[in-house]
C-alpha cells in the first residue's frame, strides 16, 4: 500500500522510517488517551506499569514491525466499538489479518472479548465476531506466495536501490517442516510456558468465576486471549518477540475487563504480583542489546554506563555500531 507513495519518495529509507515512528507515535497517543480519561485505578496505572517494565521498553525497539499496526487496528476498532459502531469496529479488525498472520493469536482474540463482554445480544456479537476470523481461516488457507512472486520482489527491491536478502526472501518459500528443522520449536515454547502459566493464571484470578453461560464464554475468551501468543512459539523463533506479545496481550485483557464492574483490589494485587514474577523473566531486545533489569546493582551500572561522559547527559551513552 505504501509503494506509490514510496516511489514518488525515491524509496528513501527515511519515508519508512518515518512512517513506522509515526504508527508508533499514534500508539502513544492512544495509549495516553486511555490513561487520562481512566475512571478506575487499575486502568489508570496499568499502562504506567507496562512502560516501566521491560515489555515497554521493546515496544520501541520493535517499531517498524506489523504487530504495531496490528494493535493501533485494533485499538480504532475498540474505540468505533466503544461508541456502539461494533460493524465498522469489525471492518477495521477484518484489516488485521491481512496485515499480518499473526493476528489470529494476538488481536483477534482480543476482539472477541470485547464483543462478547459487550452488551450486545448474542446473535449480532457472533455475525460481529466471524468476519474477521473467517477472513484468517482463509489466509491460512491459501499458498503464501504464488508463482513468480519471489522474482517480481526482487525486482521491485532493486529499482528502489534497495539490497535484498536470499534468507529473507527464502522464508516465504518453506514449509512448516523446514522452518521447525531450523529450530526447535519445544525450546520456545519451553522459554515461554512460565510466562504464559502466569498470565493464564493472572487472568483467570482477576475476571473469577462466570454466573451464566455467556459469562463463562467471556471469561473463557479472556484466559485464551492472554496465553494465546503462547502458540506462536510453533511459527517462528523470535522467542522474545512472543514473551513482548504475551505481556501486551495480558495488559489489554486486563484493561478491557477492568472497567469498574471488577473487584478492584483483588484485580491490582493480582496484576502487580504477577508484573513482579514477569519482571525477572529475560527479555532480549534485537542485536544483542537486552532491558535494564529492575535492581539496584542492574540500575547503578546502567546510572554509570550513561554518565561515561563527565560533561554529557543521561542519555549520551556510548553507540555500537
Amino acid at each position: 500500500m505504501l509503494y506509490p507513495i514510496a516511489e514518488l519518495a525515491g524509496h528513501s529509507y527515511w519515508f519508512y522510517a518515518a512512517f513506522s515512528f509515526g504508527i508508533l507515535a499514534l500508539l502513544l497517543t492512544v495509549v495516553v488517551t486511555a490513561v487520562l480519561r481512566a475512571t478506575t485505578p487499575v486502568r489508570r496505572w496499568l499502562p504506567v506499569a507496562f512502560f516501566v517494565h521491560p515489555v515497554g521498553g521493546y515496544l520501541f525497539h520493535e517499531v517498524g514491525y506489523l504487530d504495531q499496526v496490528l494493535f493501533l487496528l485494533l485499538f480504532v476498532a475498540l474505540w468505533l466499538g466503544s461508541r456502539g459502531k461494533w460493524w465498522a469496529g469489525t471492518l477495521v479488525m477484518t484489516l488485521a489479518p491481512t496485515a499480518h498472520e499473526i493476528s489470529a493469536l494476538t488481536v483477534i482474540p482480543l476482539w472477541l472479548l470485547a464483543v462478547w463482554r459487550s452488551a450486545l445480544p448474542v446473535r449480532t456479537a457472533f455475525a460481529v465476531s466471524i468476519l474477521p476470523v473467517a477472513v484468517n481461516a482463509l489466509l491460512f488457507s491459501v499458498p503464501p506466495v504464488g508463482s513468480g512472486a519471489r522474482e517480481h520482489l526482487i525486482t521491485r527491491i532493486r529499482e528502489g536501490g534497495w539490497n535484498w536478502r536470499e534468507d529473507a526472501i527464502a522464508l516465504f518459500f518453506r514449509t512448516q517442516a523446514d522452518n521447525w528443522s531450523a529450530y526447535d520449536p519445544w525450546n520456545i515454547a519451553l522459554f515461554l510456558a512460565p510466562l504464559a502459566l502466569a498470565a493464564i493464571t493472572m487472568t483467570a484470578v482477576v475476571v473469577g468465576p462466570g454466573h451464566d453461560a455467556r459469562g463463562w464464554a467471556t471469561r473463557a475468551l479472556a484466559v485464551g486471549a492472554s496465553g494465546a501468543p503462547f502458540l506462536l512459539a510453533f511459527g517462528g523463533w523470535d522467542q522474545h518477540r512472543w514473551a513482548f506479545l504475551l505481556c501486551v496481550n495480558l495488559a489489554v485483557v486486563a484493561w478491557l475487563w477492568c472497567d469498574g464492574r471488577e473487584n478492584v483490589k483483588r484485580a491490582v494485587v493480582t496484576l502487580g504480583l504477577g508484573l513482579l514474577l514477569i519482571t525477572h523473566v529475560p527479555l532480549g531486545y534485537f542485536d544483542g542489546f537486552n532491558s535494564v533489569p529492575l535492581t539496584g546493582t542492574a540500575v547503578r551500572n546502567y546510572g554509570e554506563a550513561a554518565h561515561w561522559d563527565p560533561h554529557g547527559g543521561p542519555f549520551e551513552m556510548p553507540v555500537r555500531w
